[in-house]
């Protein structure tokens, strides 16, 4: 009897842990938005990672960075890195989110990243328009976009593998 109070009490924990999780990483998730709002209107330079011009990969390599999430400067590793969840769906993706698109004519499906906001719209450096800019993932996004990637909570072990 006295096992199983402590499993019950050891779940209730892990729920409460989870629930603060989710919490913290919203926050972040926010900050992360907040940050790369204040970048609009920089200019976008090919490989540039900030403070003062950005490409797309160096503007969410920076705003992550600036909240301890870290990943490379380069949108292909940002779309393919297997750390962070897969959203498969435009209308599975969450404010904060990375959405990539292919926007390029090659084997990879991830050429182009950005930030979500929420409501169908997100955050990124884009070429053409020469600066940071905020787009609607419609017309050729919604075309082009191949998926997301979530930052989750990473998976607790159950010391099984």
């Amino acid at each position: 009897m006295r096992g199983k109070k402590l499993l019950m009490g050891l779940g209730a924990l892990m729920v409460c842990a989870s629930m603060l999780f989710a919490l913290f990483m919203g926050l972040r998730m926010e900050i992360v938005i907040a940050l790369a709002r204040m970048q609009l209107g920089k200019p976008y330079v090919f490989g540039a990672a900030g403070p003062d011009e950005f490409d797309c990969s160096g503007l969410t390599q920076y705003c992550y960075g600036k909240v301890g999430i870290s990943m490379d400067h380069y949108a292909q590793n940002i779309g393919y890195d297997e750390r962070y969840a897969r959203v498969e769906s435009v209308d599975a993706l969450r404010r904060g989110d990375i959405v990539c698109f292919d926007t390029v004519s090659d084997k990879d499906l991830s050429d182009h990243v950005g930030i979500y906001l929420g409501g169908g719209r997100f955050l990124h450096a884009s070429s053409s328009q020469g600066m940071v800019v905020v787009s609607s993932l419609e017309g050729f996004y919604l075309e082009n976009f191949s998926w997301g990637r979530r930052f989750t909570m990473p998976a607790f072990s159950n010391g099984k593998s």
